[in-house]
Formats: C-alpha cells, sequence, structure tokens
C-alpha cells in the first residue's frame, strides 16, 4: 500500500478549543468594555482564521481592528491552554496512522497551533505543523496542502485534507486531493460535499486501516 498523506485542520478537528477561544474575545471585549459573549455566538464565528473571528465578534462596535486583533493574540496567549483537549480517540488514532504522513494545516496561527498541539503531547506525530502566519494565504488558498505535498513527496491521489469546516472541504477541492469531513466539529460544509464524512475519529481512523 502507498503511504498517503493526511492533513489534518486543528481546532473542531483534532483538538476543542471553543473555551479558550471564548475567553480571549470576551477578555479582548472588556478591555473595550463590550459585554460578554456565549460560547455559541463565538463558535459560529470560528473557521476562517483569528482575524475574521475578532472582526465578526466585534461587529456594531467602533473599534480599531488591528488594535483588537493585537489585544486578542495577548489574551488567548495566555488562556489557550486553559482548557483546550483532543477529541476521543485522536491519541489512540494518530499513533495507529503513524505508517502515513501525518500533517496540520489550520488557520490559526502557526506558532499557537505548534504550542497547543506540543502541550496535548501529540506534536512529534506531525512532520509538519503549518498555521497562519507560515504561508502567504490562508485555507482556502491551497498553498498549505501544496508545500506539505512537496515537502513529503506524496501526489494529489494519495493525499487527504481532514476537517469540520467548509474551508477544509473548498482548500481540498482547490488542491485537487480528497476531502474527509468530521461531524462533531465546530463547523458546518457549507455548500460543499466531502468525499468522506466521519462522527468519530475512531471511525476516520478505521476507515484508513482498511483502505
Amino acid at each position: 500500500m502507498e503511504k498517503r498523506l493526511l492533513i489534518f485542520d486543528l481546532d473542531g478537528t483534532l483538538a476543542d478549543a471553543r473555551v479558550d477561544l471564548t475567553t480571549g474575545i470576551n477578555r479582548m471585549r472588556a478591555y473595550y468594555e463590550l459585554s460578554p459573549l456565549d460560547l455559541e455566538t463565538v463558535t459560529g464565528y470560528i473557521g476562517d482564521g483569528i482575524r475574521k473571528l475578532v472582526e465578526r465578534s466585534l461587529q456594531g462596535a467602533e473599534v480599531d481592528v488591528d488594535e483588537a486583533l493585537a489585544r486578542n493574540k495577548i489574551f488567548y496567549a495566555e488562556h489557550m491552554l486553559d482548557q483546550t483537549a483532543l477529541y476521543p480517540g485522536v491519541v489512540e488514532g494518530l499513533h495507529t496512522l503513524s505508517g502515513d504522513a501525518l500533517a496540520v494545516l489550520s488557520n490559526k496561527p502557526g506558532d499557537s497551533s505548534r504550542t497547543i498541539l506540543r502541550h496535548l503531547g501529540v506534536s512529534d506525530r506531525f512532520f509538519r505543523i503549518l498555521g497562519g502566519g507560515d504561508l502567504p494565504n490562508l485555507k482556502p488558498a491551497p498553498d498549505g496542502i501544496e508545500a506539505l505535498m512537496i515537502e513529503s513527496g506524496i501526489g494529489p491521489e494519495n493525499t487527504w485534507m481532514i476537517g469540520d469546516h467548509h474551508t477544509d472541504l473548498e482548500v481540498a477541492h482547490n488542491a485537487g486531493v480528497q476531502s474527509g469531513f468530521v461531524t462533531y466539529g465546530i463547523g458546518h460544509p457549507g455548500e460543499f460535499t466531502a468525499d468522506q464524512t466521519w462522527c468519530g475519529f475512531k471511525e476516520l481512523v478505521e476507515f484508513f486501516k482498511s483502505e
């Protein structure tokens, strides 16, 4: 069997970071004397990078977005390891899939992504962890997938992009690779249809084991 390149999204796919992201946003809002947002509201804003999250969280407020973005990065960094945790089955699943080339491609800033996965004890499972700031463009631009295919030496026919949001399905389409969607995450598929859909990480692992 040929080696596959399995590229995972981070938030909503490998780890649940909703509470810590909400804490960072609400500390930023408090700095500007704005009332807090509930978890469900902030969750709905996640998925397209930190700038979009901040912009959406400040709708209707007369606040400079660039300054707010800088503030949020500080506040989130102070809390991003508080409650963020891997989804059930991820630790064991990554071990089972270790015969394939595993990577992470997130719209979360790269430094934060690497810090979180190192803290959660799984960073060494991936040959590369890419996030915002590591590449010229965020998902759904194909830059990240193309870079990972070049580095791994694995072509699009053996490459999968796996995530919980329409940006993950769109970037797979744009890069010409196969797409996988996890329903337990925090995003939605939008207008895109995944090549495979899984309800849990264990189910995902079983699919690739049987391939």
